[in-house]
């Protein structure tokens, strides 16, 4: 059946471009267009095993961040300079981490009240609700707050520190943890981007082949395991118990790649055991089987739950 499809002049020249899939060809060298789209298309499905976790990461900082500051600054705790940050001098320009977070608060404050307006008929001024602002927070705006230009004596951080990352810490200083949280964090929001912009997850500088591509997506996926299990420990075990983590981890594999360029095996079943020990291999193996009824056309999947 897949080798039915017009991979081109239609699918890949027209629909998704040469340019777009030219970067696949280079680093895991399908053998033809059935084995390239297989590619493509186990990249989208990379990225939807990721998103929960990208989601998690932050929407758990976003909030672990705003309950901290709230109980120590108030509910609109970012507005009427409450934030006090290191550099600070008379005169003279915020710096870059500072002034994103202002224009990041601006934003998300017109975009509520641009919101109110128009799903639910508000007139005139809106006033600004703490929750409705909060939501409208692009995630960068958790990234230029753990800056070190609020770290110091009187500032944010380490005051708050412990409040939101409540897991263990792996460093004791808070100025080395909250560098260690800062970086995680711009690194996952790098990754958070790729995937929202439809862009290979796995690609950046470096990877090369199939297991550069590989282990790149298994360190992302440690990264965010890290971070939620500083921000704290039950975040990350709500994934883990739903399948989140497992699911995220079996799509970042060479059986997944060759699955979605149909060079699986698909096993034939003729018997109760031989279903069981197909299934007791997908549980040890974190894996996806192809499988067929002997006396059956049709194929199925067997999954680990």
């Amino acid at each position: 059946m897949p080798h039915t499809l017009q991979y081109r002049p239609v699918l890949i020249d027209a629909l998704i471009s040469n340019e777009r899939i030219n970067s696949y060809q280079s680093v895991f060298h399908p053998a033809n267009d059935v084995e390239l789209m297989g590619v493509y298309l186990w990249n989208a499905h990379v990225c939807g095993a990721l998103y929960p976790l990208m989601g998690a990461v932050e929407i758990t900082l976003r909030n672990a961040i705003d309950q901290a500051l709230v109980a120590g600054l108030g509910r609109f705790w970012w507005a009427g300079g409450k934030l006090r940050y290191r550099s600070f001098a008379s005169g003279v320009d915020a710096p870059r981490p500072v002034q994103a977070v202002r224009d990041n608060f601006a934003k998300a404050t017109r975009n509520y009240a641009a919101e109110q307006r128009r799903r639910h008929g508000a007139r005139g001024n809106v006033a600004p609700h703490h929750h409705g602002v909060i939501a409208k927070t692009e995630f960068s705006t958790w990234e230029f707050l753990l800056d070190a230009e609020f770290m110091g004596r009187g500032l944010i951080w380490p005051k708050h520190l412990s409040r939101v990352f409540r897991g263990p810490w792996p460093v004791h200083q808070a100025g080395a943890m909250q560098a260690h949280a800062h970086d995680l964090v711009a690194t996952l929001r790098d990754v958070r981007n790729r995937l929202f912009h439809h862009e290979p997850a796995w690609k950046r500088y470096g990877v090369l082949t199939e297991a550069d591509a590989l282990q790149h997506l298994r360190e992302k996926i440690g990264k965010a395991e890290s971070l939620l299990a500083l921000i704290h420990p039950e975040s990350l075990r709500l994934l883990q118990a739903n399948g989140l983590l497992r699911d995220a981890h079996r799509a970042c594999t060479s059986a997944e790649i060759r699955r979605f360029q149909h060079l699986a095996q698909t096993h034939r079943i003729d018997s109760l055991d031989v279903l069981g020990g197909l299934v007791a291999q997908c549980a040890q193996e974190n894996s996806v089987l192809a499988a067929r009824l002997c006396q059956g056309e049709h194929r199925f999947l067997i999954y680990a739950s």
